[in-house]
């Protein structure tokens, strides 16, 4: 495990808990200004990671036509991850009996496993950027909303400053990779529920939510590691 990758995790962790706090409790004072300075200021930090770590020498390597391929299957299973897991058959319960509870396993848990094979088989510069920009696109096709847009572009760079630190393609590194967004992705959705939803909730419900989103991606995580390692034998 680099250094520099636990480094922009604990930030990208830290940031994401304590603004959740923040907007949980101030969102009404800060409005709209409050909102787009949390992502701007997310947007800089992991913009500025991403081109320190490429000045610093990450090394030149292309995404080639099987990694587009990779990653346009995998974004096509993350949206199906999204839009049917409020209809898992027989699950559906949880979102009204334990919705804290929901998300995480119904959303974060699959999508770990879609997001660990697919960087497991295009572990390359570029490829978590491209990967969550995509996925954004797409969401934007079937429910288009700019402002969530944003959301998708700030995952985008976190995971990629990320990935660009860490020993990419490695177990350790998908597992912290998944932690640290499934936190990082459940505070910003929580953020920005309030905001374009005007879905407010009290911190109780959505701080265990949010750890919760990052455990169930690891996990998911282990076994797209697993996945992805299976394939690769296979594919190369």
């Amino acid at each position: 495990m680099k250094a520099n990758s636990l480094v922009i995790a604990a930030i990208s962790i830290i940031a994401s808990l304590a603004f959740l706090v923040f907007f949980t409790a101030s969102w009404e004072m800060l409005g709209w200004v409050g909102l787009w300075v949390y992502v701007g200021v997310m947007m800089a930090v992991f913009g500025a990671w991403i081109l320190l770590s490429i000045k610093l020498g990450v090394e030149k390597n292309p995404l080639k036509t099987i990694d587009f391929a990779i990653i346009a299957m995998f974004v096509a299973l993350m949206a199906v991850i999204d839009y049917g897991s409020m209809f898992v058959p027989g699950l559906t319960f949880l979102w009204y009996s334990f919705p804290q509870f929901a998300g995480p396993i119904l959303f974060y848990f699959p999508l770990g496993i879609a997001v660990a094979a697919a960087l497991k088989l295009s572990p390359k510069p570029g490829s978590a950027f491209t990967l969550l920009l995509v996925y954004g696109i797409i969401g934007q096709v079937f429910f288009f909303n700019p402002i969530w847009f944003a959301r998708a572009i700030m995952a985008a760079l976190a995971l990629e400053a990320f990935y660009l630190s860490s020993k990419r393609g490695t177990l350790s590194s998908l597992l912290l990779a998944g932690f640290m967004f499934g936190v990082l992705y459940n505070a910003a959705a929580t953020i920005f529920q309030i905001y374009s939803w005007g879905f407010w909730q009290p911190l109780f419900v959505t701080l265990p939510e949010v750890i919760l989103a990052g455990v169930m991606m690891a996990i998911g995580c282990f076994l797209g590691y697993a996945i992805g390692d299976r394939a690769k034998t296979v594919m190369y």
